[in-house]
């Protein structure tokens, strides 16, 4: 193992990921990052790999490694890719804005040509409609406006009483269901049950509720990944300290949290802080599966 690969292996164990994390949150594939961890670059797709895997893996672990890739370059670039690259630079170029400049004048005045008889109609349409408007009698326009004055102040006396009624209907209303309200209240109260619960695997149940919300709150840096039954990723990133992500998962029967560090994490169900049956100090990496026991089922 190359000095560069040690020094990645240790961070992202530091971060509580696993080679399968990395490779989820980067997209490159598995026998890459292992081939990086134990510096085996002949197996990298290309020498331009190289680099843009190596400094994907140290983003997703939170550390720089340019002093590496700086005093001790991991690939050289060969003679031939030079040489390529000063022809892009000298030839290319150019010829791309000689082509441009040649019909930028002929485009402008072409456009301009196809557009004038359009703005003409436009005009001539416009003209019309200022002259029949100016020439329609005035007084009509004055009868119509007290006719819809007269009508409106009938229909706004037609109205009161019944407004008045309804609003009576409301308020008497709400005070018939404000009784149900509280029977509401004090009989839906929520339990979380902890079915099991061993090394990094725990398992809980929400019962007595409707409702299931979820926060996760960084008090420190950690990996957290939030996903259902089925595999669908609701979150899957690295929080720092003070980042919280929020989640209305009402409609899941279970859901599964991956905790990279539970010592730095906080996790609260329907605003209630939920106790670690494993302690963070046991079990610094923690997978918690919420199992929603709704009250209708």
């Amino acid at each position: 193992m190359t000095e560069l690969g040690k020094f990645l292996r240790e961070a992202r164990e530091a971060k509580g990921l696993s080679i399968d994390d990395v490779q989820e949150l980067t997209k490159i594939q598995k026998r890459y990052l292992e081939a990086i961890e134990e510096g085996n670059y002949d197996i990298l797709p290309g020498q331009f790999y190289v680099r843009a895997f190596i400094r994907q893996y140290a983003e997703t672990v939170g550390v720089d490694v340019s002093s590496f890739l700086i005093e001790k370059p991991v690939v050289e670039e060969t003679e031939e890719e030079t040489t390529i690259a000063e022809e892009v630079k000298h030839e290319e170029i150019p010829s791309r804005a000689a082509k441009l400049k040649e019909p930028l004048s002929n485009v402008k005045s072409s456009r301009i040509m196809d557009f004038l008889p359009k703005i003409l109609v436009a005009l001539l349409i416009i003209g019309i409609c200022i002259a029949i408007y100016m020439m329609l009698p005035s007084k009509n326009n004055q009868k119509s406006a007290d006719i819809n004055q007269t009508q409106s102040n009938s229909s706004s006396e037609i109205e009161k009483p019944e407004n008045n009624a309804l609003d009576q209907a409301k308020k008497d209303k709400k005070k018939a269901e404000k009784p149900k309200n509280n029977v509401t209240t004090q009989e839906t109260t929520q339990k979380i049950t902890v079915d099991s619960a061993a090394g990094k695997r725990t398992t809980i149940s929400l019962s007595g509720t409707d409702v299931f919300k979820l926060d996760v709150i960084a008090n420190g840096e950690s990996y957290v990944d939030l996903k259902n039954v089925d595999g669908k990723m609701f979150y899957s990133g690295i929080l720092k300290q003070g980042q919280s992500q929020n989640f209305d998962l009402t409609a899941e029967n279970e859901v599964t949290v991956n905790i990279g560090a539970s010592n730095n994490v906080e996790l609260r169900i329907n605003d209630e802080v939920f106790k670690y049956p494993v302690s963070p100090t046991d079990a610094v990496h923690q997978k918690i599966t919420i199992k929603n026991l709704k009250m209708n089922q």
